[in-house]
């Protein structure tokens, strides 16, 4: 009888070892995949800055120098 005992002891103690097991593998990729998608989200956004960069230096490459002269006077303060 002691033995029938020992052995369902066992046989939950292992169950429950590999449920945290299972938990803690989810857990972790859980995270990893949070951190994939922060990470994407973030070379989305560089993307986005470096192209509004380069339409706003081909912008600025197009104007004369009396508009950049007076684009660039609005944004100095007056002395």
């Amino acid at each position: 009888m002691l033995v029938a005992l020992f052995a369902r002891i066992k046989g939950y103690a292992a169950a429950a070892i590999g449920a945290a097991i299972f938990l803690t593998f989810a857990y972790f990729r859980a995270r990893q995949d949070g951190k994939n998608a922060a990470m994407l989200e973030q070379a989305k956004r560089r993307a986005e800055a470096i192209k509004q960069k380069r339409e706003t230096d081909d912008e600025v490459d197009r104007m004369g120098t009396d508009r950049r002269r007076d684009e660039l006077g609005r944004w100095m303060r007056d002395k």
